[in-house]
């Protein structure tokens, strides 16, 4: 019997890993489909017991947000949905406030990606003064 549970958990965590690659090849996809649009945010919100959150916005030059896509699921075969709520809006101009009227998961990726894409043009920024010939 104790065998079996052995051999039981092996063929889980074995299942487990085969189903985060075919997880990581659909966010990749994707991920590859939405720069061909623009500059694309991602933002992510962990979910142990509930609902994780994965959400990925494409950006025209002036950071306006042109379109969405939405992962949001508790098993490995959630889908990516389209996530229009934000469309035409600034991303740089979305603040806690303005996310209330979404739920917490959702809430979070909107202003993880909000805080991923200042850290971004912060290090470019750094990088350019770094590269200029003084």
């Amino acid at each position: 019997m104790f065998w079996i549970l052995i051999v039981l958990a092996i063929a889980m965590w074995v299942l487990q890993g085969i189903l985060s690659v075919f997880q990581l090849k659909k966010f990749n996809r994707e991920l590859k489909r939405l720069r061909k649009s623009g500059r694309v945010a991602i933002g992510k919100a962990r979910g142990r017991f509930k609902a994780g959150c994965l959400l990925m916005l494409c950006i025209d030059e002036n950071c306006k947000i042109i379109k969405g896509r939405k992962l949001q699921g508790i098993t490995s075969f959630a889908g990516f949905k389209d996530f229009n709520d934000l469309n035409g809006i600034v991303l740089t101009d979305i603040t806690e406030d303005f996310c209330n009227n979404f739920d917490k998961q959702t809430k979070t990726a909107i202003l993880s990606a909000v805080e991923e894409y200042r850290q971004y043009t912060k290090q470019q920024e750094e990088k350019m003064c770094l590269d200029t010939p003084k």
